[in-house]
């Protein structure tokens, strides 16, 4: 069956990395990236979905249980005032997971994507810090990457 004029398809914004430096900070089993590991984001494309695509390795080990999960923040809400840094206390808002198989092996860049999902908003261009919550039970190393692409329905 063709695509014709009218028919609403799936349209991908730019893709943008959105992990400050690569990742720098190494994410242990259980723990959120580093707060320096997260760069704003600005959805200057006003989408209401994304998707994303982690980039990364274990050093050692195998994966014992659960995946990655991808969690935000929101910056600015209130002119300046932004969302709590995530904590304990106060996870953010859960975007998708990572899967991940228990039993895979250290290996060089798994690259698996989440999405799309509805990014949450409180503005027009709402900013955004990206969080992954590793839940693999071995610790992912640093220099991992984290991309955002930013996912719109309409017409063809």
């Amino acid at each position: 069956m063709a695509i014709s004029t009218n028919d609403a398809i799936r349209k991908y914004g730019t893709q943008d990395t959105v992990s400050a430096g690569g990742g720098t900070s190494a994410v242990s089993s259980a723990a959120y990236s580093a707060s320096g590991d997260a760069a704003t984001w600005t959805n200057t494309d006003d989408s209401d979905q994304a998707s994303a695509v982690l980039t990364f390795q274990y050093p050692s080990g195998t994966i014992t249980t659960g995946g990655i999960q991808l969690m935000c923040r929101l910056l600015n809400i209130d002119g300046t005032t932004d969302e709590p840094a995530l904590t304990a206390n106060w996870i953010g808002h859960f975007l998708g997971s990572f899967r991940t198989g228990t039993g895979m092996s250290a290996t060089t860049n798994y690259a698996p994507m989440t999405g799309p999902f509805i990014l949450p908003s409180a503005k027009s261009q709402q900013e955004y810090e990206f969080y992954v919550l590793n839940s693999c039970g071995v610790t992912m190393t640093a220099g991992w990457t984290l991309k955002i692409t930013p996912v719109a329905d309409g017409p063809a």
